[in-house]
């Protein structure tokens, strides 16, 4: 009984029995074949994806790869799942220059990001004035309880006359 309450104790607590499944992937089999390591197709494969997503970020593989590592642990609990490794590794610096060059290049990419979205939305109204130069591009007056605003702030351009 002793040796049973024992044994059952030792593998509760080792190490081996927490297994990491956050980030299994599964692979097929061929029939008489065995799945030992990955190919090495499959490695470059990996590679050239990781390549690309880290050029995506503007870092290199070692800190994507580092990014995942610490998503693993509390990081993966206390952030929403799609932060970006760029905000993981600012958080996780290990010091106040890599802080720093984290913080400066997430402001770039989101400056850069800021200017796609403008530039969508500007090509987006002058499409609208130019196919439906008439209307409004809200026309707060069929709805309900419509505000009391004056109509030349509806008005196409929204300047006062």
């Amino acid at each position: 009984m002793r040796k049973t309450v024992l044994f059952l104790l030792v593998a509760a607590l080792h190490p081996a029995a927490a297994v990491e499944t956050g980030h299994t992937r599964l692979r097929g089999v061929q029939p008489g074949t065995t799945a030992t390591n990955p190919s090495a197709a499959e490695a470059t494969e990996v590679a050239a994806v990781d390549r690309v997503e880290a050029g995506y970020w503007a870092i290199t593989v070692e800190e994507l790869q580092r990014a995942r590592h610490l998503m693993r642990g509390p990081r993966g609990a206390f952030s929403v799942s799609n932060i970006s490794p760029v905000e993981v590794l600012g958080i996780h610096a290990r010091s106040d220059a890599e802080r720093d060059r984290y913080a400066e290049l997430f402001t770039k990419l989101l400056h850069d990001d800021a200017q796609r979205v403008l530039a969508w939305q500007r090509a987006g109204d002058a499409a609208m004035r130019r196919l439906f130069p008439q209307d409004k591009a809200i026309d707060f007056g069929r709805a309900p309880n419509a505000p009391a605003l004056p109509n030349w702030y509806f008005a196409p351009g929204g300047a006062a006359p």
